[in-house]
């Protein structure tokens, strides 16, 4: 467990390891705002996707920051798996693809990587391996709200496809089916432990400007999504794991921490799938595809899953089905695992 400490004048990073050993590092020669405008950059270099030549500096200043001072506690008792519980603006750093430059390899080429806001959301069971059942919602047409037009997603089918292949009970809402009455029918009919949604988000300064766009130009607000999750919980306590792959829906404001995602697991939903910028729609259906076959037949954890699917487009370059400029961290840093990592 890694947890940051932001102060004005030095940031604290603290590990807590499965032993009950605890050491505690202040990132040296960095205060608040010399690390914010590294971590600004670090994501700038990162959303420039049309970068051939993509630069590793920033992601190596930040790794050398946070990760070097504490590795070599990881490596004695030989961790696989860091979970970081982030303070402020940290929590909007893809932390898999800090860059270890000794290495020559991203953090999650050697770590599964997860964060939680607090061990008290999180209810660490693994998903049971018997599971066979989603329930998903997504808006693949074009769409238009308040003037503002959302694009199709035109490889939803292919991200269907696969997810129908993986868990062969699944229930898709697509489009006009992707209504509130439906969304809230289906939660309170079946039970349904992996929630896959599959559509554009929009956040606001006010709750009800931040929503996720469902069928017949309508909004799903933050608000009305904490409500029926919790209502999901209340009836079964069954959503194991809610995966969103739609525009930053794990970035959030002090009110909802970590996004969309941060929402669901305070509203009772166990861990979360989610993004911290818009990801091009091919290469999330390559690693969403991956994510559930290595969860549910591979024995994985979740956050091991997520490891998996990013190392597989990391690998884009030797995989033929695979899109080469994939291998870019645009593409699968952005995919973050929030709550339970198991």
């Amino acid at each position: 467990m890694i947890s940051s400490i932001i102060f004005k004048d030095k940031i604290g990073i603290l590990l807590s390891l499965p032993n009950q050993q605890e050491y505690l590092h202040w990132v040296e020669n960095k205060n608040q705002e010399m690390l914010r405008q590294e971590i600004f950059q670090f994501r700038n270099s990162l959303l420039a996707q049309q970068t051939i030549n993509y630069s590793t500096k920033d992601a190596e200043n930040i790794y050398d920051a946070i990760i070097s001072p504490i590795e070599k506690y990881l490596t004695e008792q030989r961790i696989k798996t860091l979970v970081f519980i982030q303070d402020g603006f940290l929590r909007d750093v893809p932390m898999a693809a800090l860059y270890d430059k000794k290495e020559s390899r991203y953090l999650t080429e050697k770590y599964a990587v997860a964060t939680t806001s607090s061990l008290q959301l999180t209810d660490l069971k693994p998903l049971s391996s018997q599971v066979n059942r989603a329930l998903v919602l997504a808006l693949s047409q074009e769409s238009k709200i308040d003037n503002k037009v959302f694009p199709e997603l035109a490889y939803f089918p292919i991200e269907y496809t696969a997810i129908k292949k993986i868990f062969p009970e699944s229930k898709k809402l697509e489009n006009e089916e992707f209504a509130i009455h439906n969304l809230k029918k289906e939660i309170q009919e079946k039970t349904y432990p992996i929630i896959h949604i599959a559509t554009h988000a929009q956040f606001g300064i006010i709750p009800e400007d931040t929503f996720l766009v469902i069928g017949n130009n309508e909004k799903l607000t933050i608000d009305k999504l904490e409500t029926i999750l919790r209502q999901a919980g209340n009836i079964s306590n069954a959503v194991e794991l809610l995966t969103l792959t739609a525009c930053e829906t794990a970035t959030g404001d002090d009110r909802a921490t970590l996004g969309l995602a941060g929402v669901a697991l305070q509203a009772g939903t166990k861990s979360a799938l989610a993004s911290l910028w818009p990801v091009d729609d091919d290469s999330t259906a390559n690693l969403i595809a991956e994510f559930y076959d290595k969860l549910r037949n591979a024995g994985m954890s979740k956050a091991q899953a997520l490891q998996a699917a990013q190392l597989k487009l990391i690998n884009a370059k030797q995989i033929p089905e695979i899109n080469d400029k994939y291998d870019h961290p645009y593409y699968w840093s952005a995919f973050i695992l929030i709550g339970n990592w198991l």
